[in-house]
């Protein structure tokens, strides 16, 4: 049975798709965020193999980022918890590698094996934005470029500007809706409910469609 989080809880990832429209069930994150213990469907995602592809793609990079002389910094190194003093709101996130260049310039790249998407650009900018805030973090004056790296080799750039007023005012706004006592929109439909674990007991208007 779902138990009310003491403070609300939210992973870095279940915000960039909303963001985005990429996911336009808000009823979702909002739910994982305000509860836990909730009845999850089973996956079928095969995540053995996800992690494998993703592991080579990573490591391939970060050979590539030392030759250039980079300094880096992987995976578990980079796990950080960010909470706002006014909400109590806790975004958890781990970027996949922090790249310190020769001239001091600080990267964060985030590699992924499927294709190009602008939910990874907020991704990398949720992660700019919020790993020199977290508690604890040995990056706290930093001010950090942001990169995405895919399987085909291409490298996208976020430069640190992008991390704007209005990108912090649009997500600032989202949060709000995550943390409010009404419950977000849901948008029930086989693409939006095929890649969700909040099972029907929770979740009455959930379709159950498979995804082809």
């Amino acid at each position: 049975m779902p138990r009310p989080r003491p403070n609300p809880y939210m992973f870095a990832t279940w915000i960039s798709r909303p963001l985005v429209g990429e996911k336009n069930c808000q009823w979702a994150p909002w739910f994982k965020a305000n509860f836990r213990d909730y009845e999850r469907v089973p996956s079928t995602f095969d995540s053995a193999k996800w992690n494998m592809e993703h592991t080579e793609l990573l490591y391939d990079w970060a050979e590539r980022l030392e030759a250039r002389g980079c300094e880096l910094f992987i995976e578990r190194q980079n796990e950080f918890r960010a909470e706002s003093p006014h909400s109590g709101m806790i975004i958890h996130g781990r970027p996949d590698i922090i790249a310190v260049g020769p001239d001091g310039r600080a990267t964060i790249y985030d590699v992924k094996t499927g294709q190009e998407s602008d939910s990874h650009v907020v991704q990398v900018q949720l992660y700019m934005y919020l790993v020199p805030r977290a508690q604890n973090s040995r990056w706290c004056d930093t001010t950090f470029d942001g990169g995405l790296v895919y399987a085909d080799g291409k490298e996208k750039l976020i430069p640190a500007a992008s991390v704007d007023e209005p990108f912090l005012t649009r997500v600032g706004a989202f949060m709000r809706k995550m943390m409010s006592d009404t419950p977000a929109r849901r948008v029930p439909s086989a693409p939006e409910c095929g890649w969700c674990d909040i099972s029907r007991k929770d979740c009455p208007e959930r379709a159950e469609t498979k995804l082809e």
